[in-house]
């Protein structure tokens, strides 16, 4: 626990947080990847480049002081990060290391002094934090590996097919290489995966959303080839035999099981965590009838799945949807189109029910307003971020 002294002086510092939060955290991954390159093998460098990394963990490092009396309001961001780090592999050993740049790039960004109270106290509080997260990833470590099926670190996988689904969508199946069985994972998580590219320093550690339904010999992801992204297009170039390296399937977002109605609104290749759930759904207890799924894509030649999703609606009669956007990702859905949809599949906005939504970041934003618009509480939203999580 952290004395009285610590959080008081912890929290005097809010306000440079406020103001200089992002220079500080930019200014730390600078310090930590120059001062410790082979840190290069765990963090993504377009998040880097782009900025993404820096904002999330400024976010973090705010929310972390605001928080210090009430630790457990935390704790869903502390599950979410942790599943994260399980993905890339982080290790205890590293937490210092990052402890050390972090207060360094603090220093350097207020100019303070060696030896300062608020140095002092933030170094305590970190420590209190690194250990948060030493213990739930240590357990997320152990429960992976004693599942059957499970494992733990990153585990050679066997690229057994590849199957285009849409312009630069492609769906990997992956066997792994030792010929063992698979774990059961839930619907929205993903798996960390990892390449050495040619001509590079470093492994490409990056998240992909298992497609697919829970099986013990396979595991699909799908990917669409970004115009910068290296390892989608890396994957995409693959072929048949190739091996990658992956990690146990992890992640938070997840089917809740304590509501009967289920809303999934699925912009472009965010459907990809969406078709899990839709399969864990259906494959639970779930009645079918209590499901709206809506897809969403720019045209007729961008549905991803469209035939699978067909089938499997002829199959179980959940209510399917599709909407094209032309281009125009935050307005094509309305809460009036919304209403609609919920209202001809007799599903309640306000009662027993579970919005999921996965896309582009200003489709999520905008499929929760227009959630929100027509009655469900914003605590029954659920959302998928693909890169560094930050707020709608």
């Amino acid at each position: 626990m952290l004395s009285a002294q610590t959080i008081e002086i912890v929290e005097s510092t809010i306000p440079l947080l406020a103001e200089h939060g992002e220079a500080i955290t930019r200014h730390f991954y600078d310090k930590l990847l120059t001062e410790n390159p082979d840190l290069d093998n765990v963090f993504n460098p377009s998040n880097q480049a782009q900025g993404g990394q820096a904002r999330a963990l400024a976010d973090a490092v705010f929310a972390y002081a605001n928080h210090l009396n009430d630790l457990e309001a935390l704790l869903p961001a502390v599950a979410r990060i942790a599943h994260k780090h399980v993905s890339l592999g982080v290790k205890p050993e590293q937490y210092p290391i990052i402890g050390g740049a972090l207060l360094s790039a603090i220093q350097d960004v207020a100019s303070l002094p060696d030896g300062h109270p608020a140095l002092v106290a933030w170094a305590e509080a970190y420590g209190v934090l690194a250990n948060v997260f030493i213990q739930a990833e240590e357990a997320l470590y152990q429960t992976s590996e004693q599942v059957q099926g499970g494992w733990r670190g990153f585990r050679d996988f066997n690229i057994e097919d590849v199957v285009t689904e849409a312009p630069n969508v492609k769906s990997f199946y992956l066997k792994p290489k030792d010929g063992g069985a698979l774990p059961a994972f839930k619907g929205g998580q993903y798996v960390g995966l990892k390449v050495n590219l040619e001509n590079d320093h470093y492994d490409q550690i990056r998240q992909y959303s298992l497609s697919g339904q829970s099986d013990p010999s396979y595991l699909r992801i799908t990917t669409k080839a970004e115009p910068s992204g290296r390892v989608s297009n890396y994957l995409h170039a693959c072929a048949q035999g190739t091996t990658v390296s992956i990690q146990v399937p992890t992640g938070v977002f997840n089917l809740d099981k304590q509501v009967g109605q289920h809303v999934f609104l699925a912009g472009g290749v965010g459907i990809t965590p969406l078709m899990g759930m839709l399969y864990e759904a259906l494959n639970s207890s779930v009645n079918p009838k209590d499901i709206l799924f809506v897809q969403a894509q720019e045209g007729p030649d961008n549905e991803i799945f469209k035939k699978e999703l067909v089938d499997l609606q002829r199959q179980w009669g959940f209510h399917y949807q599709t909407q094209f956007s032309g281009g125009d990702e935050e307005s094509y859905i309305n809460d009036a189109r919304l209403e609609q949809w919920l209202a001809a599949a007799n599903i309640d906005p306000t009662k027993d029910i579970a919005v999921y939504t996965c896309g582009p970041k200003p489709f999520m934003a905008a499929m929760k307003k227009h959630s929100q618009g027509i009655g469900v509480a914003v605590e029954n939203i659920h959302y998928e971020v693909f890169g560094p999580t930050t707020a709608l």
